[in-house]
């Protein structure tokens, strides 16, 4: 057991993600900026989570999402996942497979976002932390409101961010 170790680049912590989706088989909990989740998808993300759907895991994620990233969050809608809409943070990403692993990071650079952007993340396989994570998780859960709702409010509004 290793602890946890502190990831420095998008490219690792996004690695990391996809490891901790291989590796679960009940539940994926993630909160995610809506820039990451585009670059997860180049990655290979959203195919793995499609995939971990298909073998009957359950995924929830929550996104601070506009008008322009409408698309990415009805293609996780459409893998089965269940999205809701937070739009309460700012640069706060963590992904938990099976209360057992996790990576988190309290502060990434959301403008601008690349797989060279530089964070700080932490990926542990402590259950303790990960049950932090979740439970915080939940916590946001119960605040926000179904992707649904939230697209269907974005598409009346028309673009305003693009």
């Amino acid at each position: 057991m290793a602890d946890g170790t502190i990831i420095t680049s998008v490219t690792d912590a996004l690695a990391i993600g996809s490891n901790i989706i291989e590796s679960a088989n009940n539940e994926i909990v993630y909160l995610y900026p809506s820039p990451l989740l585009v670059l997860a998808s180049q990655l290979g993300l959203a195919e793995r989570t499609k995939l971990f759907i298909q073998k009957g895991g359950h995924v929830r994620g929550i996104a601070d999402f506009s008008y322009l990233y409408i698309k990415e969050i009805q293609q996780r809608l459409d893998t089965g996942a269940h999205v809701r809409y937070f739009s309460q943070y700012q640069g706060i990403f963590m992904l938990v497979g099976d209360r057992n692993e996790s990576i988190s990071s309290m502060s990434i650079d959301v403008e601008g976002l690349s797989i060279d952007t530089p964070l700080v993340a932490l990926w542990s396989d402590n259950p303790t932390y990960a049950e932090y994570l979740k439970s915080t998780f939940e916590m946001l859960w119960k605040q926000s409101v179904p992707a649904e709702q939230r697209i269907e409010e974005l598409l009346k509004e028309g673009p305003q961010d693009v």
